[in-house]
């Protein structure tokens, strides 16, 4: 699809470097028109280096918020599509306004922590394209003929916050009889990257408000009042206040709190701070429009006559259908898969972020490939990870490498961010399209992601002569606790599974090179038992992350893997000790090798460490690290996030081995759904329930133990075909009527 219309911007302010900590005053544009007709469609496309908040004759085009998105500007533009039919009349108004977003504003994290990424100025492209019902067509772009001005946006930034003083509001600006008067000509911009840039229209849902609280005052003193939002969200505070002209309101926000007071040092560099200057004149509204934070706690603090009338915690991420539900009779696994899934819509804003709360919020590769299967059983994530997919292959190296993170932030040095083929980050490209095709069905993304994937290969193939891959990386079984797995060890893995991965994609679309693949991934099989494993099955650095990836990617059998995770939860008293990496096998990992046990302790334990550990100690969301918070040490110093969604890996464990519920690979779609439940015959977990919604319909899934046996009920639609297994388990007796399918079982 062409885009002819020209790049428009307004200078608000002195030219703001990448160290300056503010940007200038949000730019506001606006464009009359008059209709030659009766319309029969009205459509509007809109692109920005910034994001944006649309109007037509007085009203929000959309609900969205930070369109259009953040992309590799440098490699694709952004495009919004709305239809604007309904919105129109004889005489018109189109107004914009927007803010500084991904492109103009702060990205990156800690040590390259910088302004002006893409863009050191906001600039806007936009085309109305109208349909009349003669047949006429009629396009309204922007130009210089736009009118522009600033207004009561004196600056905005996703991480600082934003800026407001209702004395300069505008007024309504997007109606045609506005007084413009004292506005200005807008400048047309020589768009500084490449007319050839591919421009699309972002087939993705957009970022919306989702779900609303009303925060609790939990503290009062003088003119400050502290708020518990009561979960741990992304989004906003809407206030309404009253009071005198040039009164001022200052919010602050946090995840915690540190002896009763806002905890805000782990958000490093990001103030996370809204600043709301009052026009005096009545009731007024703040909703800041360009900023997003992750917070449980707002602190207000007003200074001068302010009356806070009332507040509402707006929680808002991409909108993505529900697709869904897990529960079970023990509360503690209840809250984990809540905060599992609160997580989930927290960081899923526009790209698959790992926290949304400090100096950072980046869309790192291994944390999005550890999560797929999770999100997708949570909610339809199909059109999120194909947009994802294109931002990892749009900074795929030359040599072949995926970075740990995309979009790459192009401020200061990201060599930090590896650039260094990190295992389990790397593999982002073949694990996401592989699992994404077994849930979905589409051939469309192994087409679009397999070439990434055998350039990786390539590179791993030449820079791994004899299929071991050396100590490279720099993050491994991340966060994990107690005795570090080998990297070269977790490398190689990696390895082995990206073959295996390309193989299996290559015989989807019936590549001629899936066999070359196969015999890759039996030759770095090989390689590794030879290197790494001793005569008696021990993995060098002996992990229980080790086992449990090596058994899931085939590279150790069933007893060699059941031998050694028995001897090591026996050395580490029961404890777990896996990071990043080993958290997604672990506990699927357990039940099929024969030590279920352990899983349904792991799972309902809380003690530390642990996910009941940080669900007893008040998480709404789940912790980046298993001690981010502990009695003894109290919150954990540097880097850390209550509100990462890693470690929630489990919720694939409790669709598929708790409820049972497995989509095939071979008859992707969900068209084939193997269900093989592994009961907690610990009697820790007595019942659970849950559903998964597919394009055929809804799967439900309700198991309980009784006084004599296990009863399991399935209902699935008729065009699905399922075949059941039950681990360690006898039928006594079954029966299926109109797809339900019941069945009562007693231990083998």
């Amino acid at each position: 699809m062409l885009f002819e219309s020209k790049w428009i911007y307004y200078t608000t302010g002195q030219y703001k470097s990448a160290d300056d900590k503010y940007g200038n005053p949000s730019p506001y544009f606006r464009q009359t028109f008059k209709l030659k007709g009766k319309v029969a469609k009205a459509t509007l496309f809109a692109s920005a280096l910034g994001v944006f908040k649309i109007y037509i004759n007085g009203s929000e085009v959309s609900c969205d918020y930070l369109s259009p998105g953040w992309v590799n500007y440098r490699k694709k533009l952004p495009f919004m599509q709305y239809d604007v039919t309904n919105m129109l009349c004889d005489k018109n108004a189109i107004g914009a306004v927007l803010g500084d977003g991904w492109a103009v504003g702060h990205l990156g994290s800690n040590y390259a922590f910088k302004r002006n990424g893409y863009s050191d100025r906001i600039e806007f492209t936009a085309i109305l394209r109208i349909e009349y019902e003669d047949g006429s067509k009629e396009e309204i772009t922007t130009d210089e003929t736009w009118r522009a001005s600033a207004g009561a946006i004196l600056r905005s930034d996703i991480y600082m916050g934003e800026y407001i003083d209702n004395r300069l509001n505008l007024g309504d600006f997007s109606i045609f009889d506005y007084d413009d008067s004292n506005w200005n000509a807008a400048s047309e911009s020589v768009f500084k990257f490449s007319r050839n840039l591919y421009a699309e229209v972002i087939d993705i849902p957009p970022i919306v408000v989702k779900h609303t609280f009303k925060p609790v005052l939990i503290k009062k003193s003088e003119n400050t009042y502290l708020y518990d939002v009561t979960q741990n969200i992304s989004g906003v505070l809407r206030c309404v206040f009253k009071g005198e002209k040039g009164a001022k309101v200052v919010l602050r926000h946090g995840e915690v709190l540190s002896e009763g007071e806002l905890y805000t040092e782990n958000l490093r560099g990001a103030e996370a701070t809204d600043t709301y200057v009052l026009s005096g004149d009545g009731e007024e509204v703040f909703r800041p429009l360009f900023t997003f934070h992750g917070f449980q706690f707002a602190e207000i603090k007003t200074e001068g006559n302010v009356e806070i009338i009332d507040i509402t915690a707006e929680a808002m991420y991409t909108d993505l259908k529900s697709n869904g539900s897990f529960s079970c009779n023990d509360k503690i696994v209840n809250k984990i898969y809540q905060n599992a899934l609160w997580g989930q819509r927290d960081n899923f804003l526009n790209v698959p972020t790992d926290c949304p709360q400090r100096d950072e919020r980046l869309g790192w590769t291994g944390d999005a490939q550890i999560f797929c299967q999770s999100a997708m059983f949570n909610m339809d994530c199909r059109k999120f990870y194909e947009k994802y997919l294109s931002d990892v292959r749009d900074e795929q190296l030359g040599n072949g490498v995926i970075p740990v993170v995309a979009p790459v932030p192009p401020v200061g040095s990201y060599s930090y961010t590896g650039y260094d083929a990190s295992a389990g980050w790397c593999e982002a490209i073949g694990e996401i399209p592989y699992i994404h095709y077994k849930m979905y069905g589409d051939k469309k993304i192994v087409r679009d992601n397999l070439p990434a994937l055998k350039k990786l290969l390539d590179y791993y193939k030449k820079e791994s002569p004899d299929y071991i891959r050396g100590y490279v990386g720099r993050y491994g079984d991340w966060l994990s606790l107690g005795k570090t797995t080998d990297l070269s060890v977790l490398s190689t893995l990696y390895y082995a599974r990206a073959a295996y991965l390309a193989a299996e994609l290559c015989a989807v679309v019936k590549d001629y090179e899936e066999e070359y693949y196969a015999n890759l991934y039996t030759s770095v099989t090989a390689a590794f038992r030879e290197k790494f494993v001793d005569a008696e099955g021990k993995i060098f650095s002996d992990t229980q992350s080790a086992y449990v990836i090596a058994y899931s990617f085939g590279i150790i059998d069933k007893e060699t893997a059941r031998k050694h995770l028995a001897r090591k939860f026996e050395e580490d008293n029961g404890k777990l000790t896996t990071g990043f990496l080993g958290i997604r096998f672990l506990l699927p990992a357990l039940c099929e090798v024969g030590l279920r046990d352990i899983a349904y302790q792991l799972i309902t334990s809380k003690e530390f460490p642990g996910w009941g550990y940080s669900v007893v100690n008040g998480a709404t969301t789940i912790w980046e690290r298993w001690d981010s918070y502990t009695e003894k040490d109290g919150i954990k110093k540097g880097m850390n996030s209550f509100n990462h969604y890693s470690l929630g890996s489990c919720t694939e464990w409790m669709y598929a081995y708790c409820l049972g519920i497995c989509p095939s690979f071979d008859k992707p779609g969900c068209k084939k759904v193997r269900f093989a439940p592994y009961f907690d015959v610990s009697g820790k977990i007595t019942s659970a329930n849950g559903y998964y919604d597919t394009k055929y319909g809804r799967i439900t899934v309700e198991w309980k133990k009784t006084d004599k046996c296990y009863i399991y009920e399935v209902s699935i639609p008729m065009e699905i075909e399922c075949e059941y297994e039950f681990p360690k388990m006898k039928v006594v007796n079954s029966s299926s009527k109109n797809g339900t399918y019941y069945f009562e079982l007693v231990e083998a």
